[in-house]
């Protein structure tokens, strides 16, 4: 077993709120909106988790934020084994405190890290032989053509690419389909939604709410192995954690805010590992509903779920 020190308690937020209320506050419902006050870096908190969120998540176009929908499967490549599988486990249990099940080993990895000597040439070698992984040919599947550019040319850490799916969000089925997949075929008669088992869908008639999802469907990153070197292996699976189970901007900088995505951006400030805004950062991502048809709504429910989150964790420390 490597040398790995268990991290024992996660940074707390930073921020301030009004003293604990009175039991007639709490008994009158002051309680909520004293909650309602916490202040995050000089912000109310509604502010501080928007302006979180458009910081940190980048959709592909004219999408919503993408989230897997049930189920991972995690791949390491050239990484010492104990390591990898360190990194996995850690993948893993963060996804299944958010509801997800991490698939077994043997599994097809949808979720891919590589660790890399010459990561543009690991990256120009993979896009060329497995190109429609990378462009899957769904709309709104990915950043486009010049943010596959910029993935191979990056000079960054840690590069990533994702890729996401519009999908019926009552049967998780995919609004089109995957490379490799096989063609739909339906029964001989169909009569009636249901006819179409999976397939099937009711369309919405209002103009704010949509039947469409968007769920991850692959994750590629790839870590430059040289420069990676130092750093403690609890912080950088944290990190990887939050690029693998959301789509993270490749150019992320969570400013002021307190979160492990500042690993590269802020290395001297950056905490010891993922704290609990990043965490309620993803449940928030988990937990939104994501039924608007405006993308920027769906980030704005995102925020606001976030926010929820940050306040069930103080009434959880009161």
């Amino acid at each position: 077993m490597i040398g790995l020190s268990v991290l024992a308690g996660l940074l707390t937020l930073q921020i301030s709120a009004s003293p604990a209320p009175s039991q007639s506050a709490v008994l009158s419902g002051e309680e909520d909106a004293r909650l309602e006050d916490v202040v995050v870096m000089g912000r109310r908190l509604s502010e501080a988790t928007s302006d979180f969120v458009l910081r940190v998540a980048a959709p592909a176009a004219d999408r919503g934020p993408a989230r897997w929908r049930d189920q991972i499967c995690v791949g390491v490549g050239n990484l010492e084994r104990t390591a990898a599988e360190y990194l996995i486990d850690r993948i893993a249990s963060t996804a299944e405190s958010l509801g997800l099940r991490a698939e077994p080993p043997g599994c097809d990895p949808r979720i891919f890290v590589l660790f890399a000597d010459d990561p543009d040439a690991a990256a120009r070698q993979l896009v060329e032989a497995r190109g429609r992984r990378f462009r899957i040919g769904i709309s709104g599947s990915d950043r486009g053509q010049r943010a596959l550019e910029e993935f191979v040319q990056s000079d960054d850490v840690v590069r990533w690419w994702q890729s996401s799916a519009p999908v019926n969000s009552e049967t998780g089925r995919i609004l089109g389909r995957l490379p490799g997949s096989p063609p739909f075929s339906g029964p001989s008669e169909i009569q009636r939604p249901s006819d179409l088992g999976p397939q099937g869908m009711v369309v919405s008639g209002s103009r704010l709410r949509g039947p469409l999802d968007d769920n991850l469907a692959q994750v590629i990153v790839i870590v430059d192995s040289d420069r990676v070197i130092g750093i403690d292996l609890a912080r950088l699976a944290d990190y990887l954690t939050m690029v693998a189970l959301a789509q993270i901007d490749p150019d992320v900088d969570p400013g002021p805010y307190d979160s492990i995505l500042g690993l590269f951006a802020h290395p001297e400030t950056a905490p010891a590992g993922m704290t609990d805004w990043d965490r309620a950062f993803l449940q928030g991502l988990y937990q939104a509903e994501q039924t608007a048809r405006n993308p920027r709504a769906r980030l704005s429910a995102v925020a606001d779920s976030m926010a929820q989150r940050v306040r069930d964790q103080q009434r959880a420390q009161r």
